[in-house]
């Protein structure tokens, strides 16, 4: 069997090869006439011809990490060392009451870390009275210690208010800082201030 003679010449498909070629997106860019040199520049680019294209990070998590560093940097918390007093009987009804299911010395933590909680409120709005109540104390005295992280703003606050004058001691500083949310917390429980609220929290 013979073979026969394509009926379009090589002419004609090479015209036809570069017709289609002059009209494929990439060839027709201004100033680019050679393919290869097309891909190459959109490559270098940044455009993958497979448009794999990584997705940016969002703008606003940047800004709102950013934000939040800041906000860290201008307002940065240190290390209280708290001592309080266990109170006497009859103080506190969540004190007595809590005593039958743990420790005098964690209840007492348990109930100063709420105490601060409202008495860091009360230094925030500068809603804190000059005369801080005062609580009956278990004789003989039984001192409870811990720490606590809080804003550095709130302690010169504190500090302003306690230690006028710079005087004291660190340590005595954060004995007056718990006596007094303690004095304000047991207070606030005997007149029934947010008694709800609290006993919720605490059991």
């Amino acid at each position: 069997m013979g073979i026969s003679k394509p009926t379009v010449s090589v002419e004609k498909l090479r015209r036809l090869a570069a017709i289609r070629l002059e009209s494929s997106p990439v060839a027709s860019m201004p100033g680019l006439s050679n393919p290869s040199a097309a891909l190459a520049q959109v490559e270098q680019a940044g455009v993958s011809t497979h448009n794999r294209i990584a997705p940016a990070a969002p703008l606003s998590a940047k800004k709102t990490v950013s934000l939040l560093d800041q906000s860290y940097q201008l307002d940065p918390k240190i290390q209280v060392f708290l001592s309080a007093a266990l109170p006497a009987r009859g103080i506190s009804t969540s004190f007595d009451m809590l005593i039958g299911r743990y420790r005098p010395a964690k209840v007492l933590q348990m109930i100063l870390r709420r105490a601060l909680d409202d008495y860091e409120l009360l230094l925030r709005d500068g809603a804190f009275t000059t005369t801080t109540p005062v609580y009956c104390v278990e004789e003989p005295p039984v001192l409870v210690t811990t720490s606590r992280m809080i804003s550095r703003r709130l302690v010169e606050i504190a500090l302003a208010h306690f230690d006028p004058f710079g005087l004291e001691s660190a340590r005595a500083f954060g004995h007056m800082l718990a006596t007094a949310a303690l004095g304000v917390f047991f207070e606030n429980e005997k007149n029934g201030v947010g008694e709800e609220r609290r006993l919720g929290r605490l059991g």
